[in-house]
């Protein structure tokens, strides 16, 4: 679908950091204290790489499809 092929390509865009923090957390399903651990993190870094990682994600949609609610964008996400 077109928003998938979309949000692909945000995803990939992000920084680095974010990226992998938010395939972590959203398609591995990690919680924030697990994917600290894992990279040898603070527990705060990782939320706040997660909310930036949100924030890009949901100011690039947005554009694209301007009626798109927050719930429905996280469950794309997580499908």
């Amino acid at each position: 679908e077109e928003i998938d092929k979309l949000l692909t390509k945000i995803i990939n865009n992000l920084p680095d950091r974010c990226r992998i923090i938010f395939i972590m957390a959203r398609q591995e399903g990690l919680k924030p204290k697990a994917i600290a651990e894992r990279l040898s993190i603070n527990e705060s870094t990782v939320r706040v790489q997660m909310k930036i990682a949100i924030e890009k994600i949901i100011a690039e949609v947005k554009p694209h499809y301007p009626d798109i609610t927050f719930t429905i964008l996280i469950s794309l996400l997580l499908s």
